[in-house]
């Protein structure tokens, strides 16, 4: 008696995972221009059917397939039952791919490539609207004699033997105004006394309160992100102090938000926004949100432009 072996099926997560013109479906196969039958399931992907239902769906390879029965002058006149224009042709850029191409409302058909290429450009459509929404709020921002924009500095104490990452110990703050001048500078201790790792001038949290609470009243905090700033808002309210730093709806403005938003810059292969690095100090952040300012449609952005600190 002779046993025979099956291989099980490959399986992908995603289309995405898929590799290039290795697989295609059955209704891809007979769809080509010259159509194929396939071999055995080689693999399967996650995906979704017609109705938007989560499904699995069989693969086949390309060169397991073979040469449908239909003879070329069945072909021909399947194509001339069809009419119309040649649905393997792409309106811009005029290729003849193997298959179909995907039909738009606006009558093109387009080839894999333009279609990326048109998504892209429906994308950047919309990361311009978005763009002239966020330099306007920059030049809001850098007009209004309240701003301060604030960085913070964590002191890092690496990692416990075990591999776990040690909380910060302090953080310097800086803060300027509109103009690029300084408004405080401070550094708060932000684990208890003892602890190691603690920078010399560090001061407690208590002591740090009323000078950062003066220099931050009824200001308009710009910061970058909240992962520098929340170990330090943390350590105040601890000490007792919830109120030093402005917080809550108009009070505090995201400069990586607002960065991300004017750049807009899309990665061409995921379709996302690529992410945006951090300025480092807090008149380099002043000096991006003048940038960003800068190319306000009607820009009445104040302040001086600084000098940057190299």
């Amino acid at each position: 008696m002779t046993s025979q072996t099956t291989t099980e099926p490959i399986r992908y997560a995603a289309w995405a995972d898929v590799p290039a013109n290795t697989f295609m479906t059955k209704t891809q196969l007979a769809d080509l221009d010259l159509p194929r039958k396939p071999g055995s399931v080689a693999a399967v992907v996650d995906g979704y059917d017609y109705r938007d239902k989560k499904t699995t769906i069989e693969l086949y390879r390309i060169s397991e397939s073979a040469p449908s029965p239909a003879s070329a002058r069945t072909l021909t006149a399947a194509r001339a039952r069809t009419g119309g224009p040649d649905p393997r042709r792409c309106t811009d850029c005029d290729a003849r791919p193997e298959l179909s191409c995907r039909a738009y409302q606006d009558g093109a058909r387009r080839c894999q490539t333009c279609a990326h290429i048109h998504r892209l450009r429906v994308l950047q459509r919309g990361a311009a609207d978005v763009r002239a929404h966020a330099t306007q709020r920059a030049a809001e921002l850098l007009a209004d004699e309240r701003l301060a924009v604030v960085h913070v500095d964590l002191t890092d104490r690496g990692t416990t033997p075990s591999g776990t990452r040690r909380s910060p110990s302090a953080a310097r703050l800086t803060a300027l105004d509109h103009t690029g001048k300084l408004l405080i500078e401070t550094q708060v201790r932000l684990v208890r006394p003892r602890s190691d790792g603690i920078p010399a001038g560090a001061i407690a949290p208590a002591d740090a309160a009323l000078p950062l609470r003066a220099a931050l009243a009824d200001r308009k905090v710009l910061r970058w992100g909240w992962d520098a700033l929340g170990p330090l808002t943390a350590a105040l309210r601890t000490a007792g102090w919830s109120d030093v730093i402005p917080h809550g709806y108009g009070s505090t403005y995201d400069l990586h938000q607002l960065t991300a938003q004017w750049r807009g810059d899309l990665d061409p292969r995921t379709t996302q926004t690529r992410p945006v690095i951090e300025p480092g100090r807090a008149d380099r952040m002043l000096y991006l949100l003048q940038q960003i300012a800068a190319t306000a449609p009607t820009s009445q952005a104040g302040g001086t432009p600084i000098a940057g600190n190299e």
